[in-house]
């Protein structure tokens, strides 16, 4: 949606929110709330036998939940970057049993996910060696995409019809909104401020521990994107890939472009067992904040409706 200025009736302080349309989307929500996102690779030399060039790799996911309560935790990842092992259906596999057991609403942000569980699909059928629980992967996969029973809620597509902030220019990647979202919500700084995040009472993490996405510098300077607290990670990823003198937190970093070169890096690079265990530490904690963006956003919304 092309916003160009805001109404000064609708203007809530520099964003605009289309309450009624959040509202009736909301009601369609079923508890508990399940955030993913997919990192994948696809690249011209392909990095597995009997592989397409170009060939969907989805190597890892991160998952948040929102329990109806209000709780919040990070409650499952997945990384498998082992040269040679390629990761799609044991991908799936793993998905599929973070699901089991509720029928909570699941949401992405932006078609990527949508697309590459379509793909993994393709790849069941034309496996030559396909594995034994193929068809419950395929229905279960099924059933998260567009037409599927369960078809995953686009956060993105929610963003462009019902929420826009002048900071982000009309840019809806969540790398935009959520620092917008910040600057215009006091309940999201107080909250995300707090070293809260991997705390015990606080909000579970699988790679954090005692966290504040906000913290102050020694002269009392808040920080206004998470994103920016990640940037050695990004260069962790990147390596020697980082050109000299480039900061690890232009695009490449900031539209995830690092951690596909990240699963290269573990593909084909000669690495020591160290340097291979940081690169994937700094994969796992970097994008459990994308999965945790879309919660904060999620959270930004209900708490601007509730007023």
């Amino acid at each position: 949606m092309q916003v160009k200025g805001i109404p000064s009736e609708e203007d809530r302080g520099g964003y605009w929110l289309a309450e009624a349309h959040m509202r009736r989307e909301m009601a369609s929500w079923r508890f508990p709330y399940h955030f993913i996102d997919f990192e994948t690779s696809a690249v011209a030399i392909p990095f597995h036998q009997g592989m397409r060039p170009y060939e969907q790799v989805a190597f890892q996911y991160s998952h948040h939940v929102m329990h109806e309560d209000g709780r919040v935790e990070h409650k499952g990842q997945f990384l498998l970057a082992e040269p040679g092992v390629f990761p799609n259906f044991e991908f799936s596999r793993a998905l599929k049993a973070e699901f089991e057991g509720d029928t909570g609403t699941v949401f992405m942000w932006s078609h990527h996910e949508n697309t590459i569980l379509n793909r993994i699909m393709v790849q069941l059928d034309e496996s030559l060696n396909p594995p034994a629980d193929a068809d419950h992967l395929r229905l279960f996969l099924a059933s998260l995409t567009k037409s599927g029973e369960r078809a995953m809620v686009d956060l993105c597509e929610l963003a462009k019809a019902a929420y826009f902030h002048v900071a982000t220019k009309g840019n809806v990647s969540i790398k935009k909104v959520l620092p917008a979202m910040l600057a215009s919500n006091a309940w999201l700084r107080q909250h995300y401020a707090q070293p809260i995040y991997g705390a015990e009472g606080g909000m579970p993490s699988l790679n954090y521990k005692n966290f504040s996405w906000l913290p102050t510098d020694e002269h009392g300077k808040s920080v206004d994107d998470p994103y920016e607290i990640l940037r050695d990670l990004g260069a962790e990823m990147l390596g020697e890939s980082l050109s000299v003198g480039q900061d690890p937190d232009e695009l490449v970093i900031a539209e995830g472009g690092a951690a596909a070169t990240a699963y290269s890096r573990l593909q084909f690079e000669d690495l020591q067992d160290v340097q291979r265990e940081k690169i994937k530490q700094a994969l796992l904690r970097y994008f459990e904040l994308d999965t945790l963006a879309m919660v904060m956003v999620v959270q930004g919304w209900q708490e601007e409706i509730r007023q």
